[in-house]
């Protein structure tokens, strides 16, 4: 009777201890099934962030070169006959120096007197129109446009 207590001991650890091939399969198999959606949400999550920052940096492009633009020419005298659409501005400032504006269709930049005024982050197309009504400031019109150079 003993020798039967002391084999159902050793039969009955014999079966608890370890884990079958199959128990293990399964385990690694939903452990990469998890790791595999969580890296997808966390990839979507940085593009996601990767596109916000680029168009972030084409809002903030976009800002500066306007407000540049606009500042000078309200100070100036437009040099540009009426019409348009021009990729070249020509401008006299408040101290007296002419300047050209030009959208640069190889560089896809524009240019503030031989420099570029737009960052080399972004694509810089547009154009220039003119319009003058009586004797009074010209009217110029600047069409913009702006894109990511980095991928979206």
């Amino acid at each position: 009777m003993l020798w039967q207590k002391k084999n159902y001991i050793l039969q009955k650890q014999d079966k608890t201890s370890g884990f079958t091939l199959i128990e293990l399969l399964v385990a690694m198999a939903t452990f990469s099934i998890i790791i595999a959606a969580v890296m997808e949400i966390f990839l979507a999550g940085l593009g996601g962030a990767q596109r916000v920052f680029g168009r972030q940096n084409i809002q903030e492009s976009g800002r500066f070169i306007l407000e540049s633009i606009s500042k000078e020419i309200r100070m100036s005298k437009v040099n540009t006959p009426d019409g348009g659409p021009y990729t070249t501005l020509s401008i006299t400032n408040s101290k007296g120096q002419t300047l050209d504006y030009f959208f640069d269709d190889t560089a896809k930049r524009l240019e503030r007197g031989g420099e570029y005024l737009s960052s080399g982050k972004v694509e810089t197309t547009g154009s220039f129109y003119v319009q003058r009504v009586g004797e009074g400031q010209a009217r110029v019109t600047v069409v913009l446009g702006l894109k990511n150079i980095l991928k979206d």
